[in-house]
């Protein structure tokens, strides 16, 4: 149950001194975006947490999400301007009561929890502390909660990355042709310029390393996404085509609609070339709207990359 145990900024008043931030201008968190430092005693296993927050993918070679590094509490003092920190430990354990108000500390004695705040120390920083009211507790906690802080650390990090992708504006002149020419378009971030264009197909792209986004609109409903999208890009793209054993389908809510959500690998054998796409189906007003973000990332991890262009589609806004 959540109800008491996530406990978010409202009685998680947890500022070193008096609880105010206003007006301070923080420096930037240090580490990478995949970075996670976990600060736990001895006595808590954490196997359970950390597989959680690794996360592995597949896209097709093996990837973790976060990579995870555990220091035991003396060191929290130098790991605390980390991007993404995840604190655990007890009522009585010193670094963790002077972190929490007593406002908190009550909410924990009535039953342990979840603790959340962003931009603590540094800006760009989100950190989680699971503390219960003995180890008993925090140990069964540290199990419970791994899933949760997981997707608050992706959802607070793809909210970041937006701000910067967009920090500077973005391409109007190219967003205007798009939605000219398709009736449709996304905001076209700088750095992106046109790939491929013809009749009612659009690609942008960008390189090193190379992510692109499309979008494709007809009258015909589409049925099967996963044959028209290798039908699609056999045309446009050479040969490339769906892996369908790695392949998920299911629907979800875009641009308030019911749509289809198609993740998976694509691949081009002739071109030796593959890694993730995501795209979207769905029919509006009449018009049905391909969707398509794609990326070719070797030797570096791509889920950063694919996140940026699954945020590029979802900026898509109908003309007319």
């Amino acid at each position: 149950m959540m109800k008491k145990l996530l406990l978010y900024l409202s009685v998680f008043a947890i500022l070193v001194n008096s609880g105010c931030k206003g007006g301070r201008a923080l420096p930037q968190s240090a580490g990478r975006r995949d970075d996670v430092i976990l600060i736990v005693p001895d006595e808590i296993k954490t196997d359970s947490l950390k597989k959680v927050l690794e996360h592995s993918e597949y896209y097709p070679s093996r990837e973790e999400v976060y990579r995870v590094s555990e220091y035991p509490p003396p060191q929290l003092s130098q790991y605390k301007y980390w991007r993404n920190i995840v604190i655990v430990g007890s009522l009585g354990d010193t670094y963790i009561d002077k972190l929490l108000s007593e406002e908190s500390k009550r909410s924990i004695e009535e039953g342990g929890g979840l603790l959340y705040e962003e931009d603590l120390w540094v800006d760009l920083q989100s950190v989680a502390i699971i503390a219960g009211r003995d180890r008993e507790e925090t140990q069964k906690l540290v199990n419970q909660y791994g899933e949760t802080i997981y997707q608050l650390f992706r959802d607070k990090e793809r909210e970041r990355f937006e701000k910067v992708l967009y920090l500077d504006d973005f391409q109007r002149q190219k967003s205007e042709k798009m939605e000219r020419l398709l009736g449709a378009s996304f905001r076209i971030p700088l750095g992106y310029r046109i790939s491929k264009e013809e009749g009612h197909f659009m690609t942008y792209i960008r390189k090193n390393p190379d992510r692109l986004v499309t979008l494709y609109y007809r009258i015909e409903s589409i049925l099967d996404p996963v044959k028209f999208r290798d039908s699609l890009f056999a045309l446009y793209f050479e040969g490339d085509r769906v892996y369908a054993p790695m392949t998920r389908i299911c629907e979800v809510r875009f641009d308030k609609i019911t749509a289809y959500k198609i993740e998976g690998v694509w691949q081009n054998m002739e071109k030796v070339m593959g890694g993730p796409f995501i795209s979207y189906v769905f029919e509006k007003d009449g018009i049905w709207y391909f969707l398509d973000g794609h990326v070719f990332v070797p030797g570096k991890k791509k889920w950063v990359y694919l996140e940026e262009v699954d945020i590029i589609l979802h900026t898509f806004e109908k003309g007319f």
